[in-house]
């Protein structure tokens, strides 16, 4: 949904641990537009984030309806649902979703993002929101695994859903934090 980003700035909040060391939630809630990936989203629950991650969010990106299907109920009717992977996507779940990342996106996508040919959903959504002409992008706990996620602190997950992070990093570093209007926060 381009008018979701288009001339806004958005804001946004990946999983790193490293993220609940600072004080970006003032800062993440003054953009127009906060996205949250995958458990993200749940944090806005959790009054003790405030300061780092803020309490706002309008859009939740996540990579498997199958997941999180139990969380839509919970999270507020404003909140639209991005659905950035291609797995668990069934008939039975696709319909409670707002906006699916297309096809014709996601194929070149994962000849980009390495070995596994798995894009993150960080990199969907760096990826779907650069193609909706926004004011500006400030990206949040995004450190591609160089610290453990607080949704993966033992890193468990990796091993059934592998990803090449530092094929990932670069390719982000050059395709958008390269322009002036993609800022990654430490």
């Amino acid at each position: 949904m381009k008018e979701w980003f288009e001339g806004k700035t958005v804001a946004v909040v990946g999983n790193a641990m490293a993220l609940f060391k600072k004080q970006h939630g003032d800062e993440i809630d003054s953009h127009d537009v906060v996205v949250r990936l995958n458990k993200a989203a749940m944090l806005y629950t959790r009054m003790d984030v405030k300061l780092s991650h803020g309490k706002k969010t309008n859009v939740w990106v996540f990579w498997s309806t199958s997941e999180y299907k139990s969380f839509f109920s919970k999270i507020p009717g404003h909140v639209k649902k991005m659905h950035a992977g291609h797995q668990a996507r069934t008939p039975n779940n696709i319909h409670a979703i707002d906006f699916v990342y297309p096809e014709s996106l996601y194929k070149p996508l994962k000849l980009k993002s390495g070995r596994h040919r798995n894009p993150t959903t960080g990199l969907i959504t760096l990826d779907y929101i650069s193609t909706c002409n926004p004011k500006n992008v400030t990206v949040y706990g995004f450190d591609w695994k160089e610290s453990a996620t607080f949704t993966d602190p033992e890193k468990k997950r990796e091993r059934g859903c592998p990803h090449d992070y530092p094929v990932e990093r670069e390719y982000c570093m050059n395709t958008f934090f390269s322009k002036s209007n993609f800022i990654l926060r430490d």
